[in-house]
């Protein structure tokens, strides 16, 4: 069942040249992030890392920059990215903006996960900013990417970070900011619910660009699968006791390379304008896979929902 789940067609060296490409990864200083910036810097693409705190994202590209080797000159800088403040989301968007004449992908990989209840700087809490966030930083993006797109042989991608943690959710509600603050739910379910406002915004997104009348941008949400990273942070802080088992649970985990994959894939393969992915959802590795009825969100109003409050949010507090 394992071998068939985590497939090994498509690796790094799938990925084709991005030189003269310019890519945002959120989160880029750690785990999934960090390779993902890696690789695509590798392949000759910009890319700017959006993290919180600038020393360990300054540690974070010297250390890619050593693995890469000498032979090798990546093109990574560094934006502060806060996402639990809508202000600093929208903030970095606009940062990027006064640097940037295009972006090619935009990977929307920062999140936390399974954390104690807790309300963020903005009044929200901080696992629904997993969603919320990043709506503030990429809707300010969406005209340089429709720019993009217009260019002759580009290939533009918005990925959204999901999780499998959304088929645990059986209902959702975004009409207001004390539905979305709902602290009825578990640390797992508010991290579902969180995950599955990235499929709906995903949904919503794409809808929207190609009601624009622009057809070569792509937005994918996907599982990454179950990875070592620092995201076990949040669980260990709801569950300490959990902490004697963290050597044990590594073993079946996979390795933030393997678990990038996906977004890679994702962010790069010509596979998703040829097979035409748009609002796709992937799972390990590079594989579509069907939604389930509330993510599908057939007639749209979930994930309309989402937006108007997502819209309100950053117009109150940005």
């Amino acid at each position: 069942m394992f071998g068939s789940y985590w497939k090994k067609e498509w690796s790094t060296d799938s990925i084709p040249d991005l030189t003269g490409r310019v890519a945002i990864v959120t989160g880029g200083n750690t785990g999934l992030g960090f390779i993902t910036v890696r690789e695509l810097a590798r392949k000759g693409a910009h890319v700017y890392m959006l993290s919180r705190t600038e020393s360990r994202a300054l540690d974070a590209i010297k250390k890619i920059k050593e693995e890469l080797g000498p032979d090798l000159t990546p093109n990574i800088d560094y934006i502060n990215f806060n996402l639990l403040k809508l202000s600093s989301a929208k903030g970095a968007a606009e940062e990027f903006l006064k640097r940037e004449t295009r972006l090619d992908i935009l990977v929307n990989n920062a999140a936390v996960m399974a954390t104690p209840y807790e309300i963020g700087p903005d009044g929200i809490e901080i696992q629904a900013c997993n969603g919320v966030g990043h709506f503030a930083l990429t809707v300010p993006l969406l005209p340089l990417l429709k720019d993009t797109a217009a260019k002759p042989d580009s290939h533009v991608r918005i990925v959204n970070v999901s999780s499998m943690g959304y088929i645990f959710v059986r209902s959702a509600d975004f009409s207001s900011l004390e539905a979305l603050n709902h602290k009825g739910w578990t640390s797992w379910g508010r991290y579902g619910v969180s995950k599955l406002m990235n499929i709906l915004f995903t949904n919503e997104l794409q809808k929207r660009i190609d009601e624009s009348g622009t057809k070569n941008i792509f937005c994918l949400s996907l599982h990454p699968g179950a990875v070592s990273t620092e995201l076990t942070r949040g669980p260990l802080q709801s569950w300490p006791i959990l902490s004697p088992l963290v050597p044990i649970t590594s073993l079946f985990l996979k390795t933030p390379l393997q678990g990038a994959l996906t977004q890679l894939y994702a962010a790069t393969s010509p596979e998703v304008e040829e097979k035409n992915l748009r609002a796709a959802y992937l799972a390990p590795i590079a594989q579509t896979q069907d939604k389930n009825t509330l993510a599908t969100d057939k007639d749209g109003k979930l994930g309309v929902q989402f937006w108007n409050l997502c819209e309100k949010l950053v117009k109150e507090k940005a």
